[in-house]
């Protein structure tokens, strides 16, 4: 697992769950998938993200959308902010991706790196495949130099 570093644009996020309430992550995708379509203007019709903010409660599954782009009724927006991000692909099942996000922060430590801002977001695509071991998704957590 070696991590790269991007910088990642803003990006506004709608979908089900929220961000600093307590929301369980298995409740909130099946929600996304029956109203997923109610998001007009999604930028990739391939990808879902899975949005957490450390230190407070809450989850958020949902779509990348246009900054202008209304929130249906009943879902949340959140804006990922710009800067600098360490991506990591998770490969295997997504039961075991804590060991994945574990193994990130261990790298960030050893390579005078820190979380900031405490944003940490997955993204979903055609590689997905739940608990299959050839499984993939992108794991994002904002950095900034120790």
């Amino acid at each position: 697992m070696q991590p790269i570093l991007v910088d990642f644009p803003e990006c506004k996020i709608i979908g089900i769950g929220n961000i600093g309430k307590p929301t369980n992550p298995g409740d909130v995708w099946p929600a996304l998938f029956t109203r997923i379509n109610e998001v007009t203007d999604r930028i990739n019709r391939h990808e879902t993200i899975g949005l957490i903010k450390r230190n407070e409660h809450g989850y958020l599954a949902g779509v990348k959308t246009d900054s202008l782009s209304e929130v249906p009724e009943g879902m949340f927006m959140y804006k990922i902010p710009a800067g600098l991000y360490a991506r990591v692909t998770h490969r295997g099942p997504i039961s075991k991706i804590n060991e994945t996000f574990e193994k990130l922060i261990y790298w960030l430590s050893t390579n005078n790196y820190e979380q900031f801002n405490v944003v940490c977001f997955e993204v979903y695509d055609e590689r997905f495949k739940g608990e299959e071991d050839g499984s993939e998704l992108d794991m994002f957590i904002q950095v900034k130099p120790a």
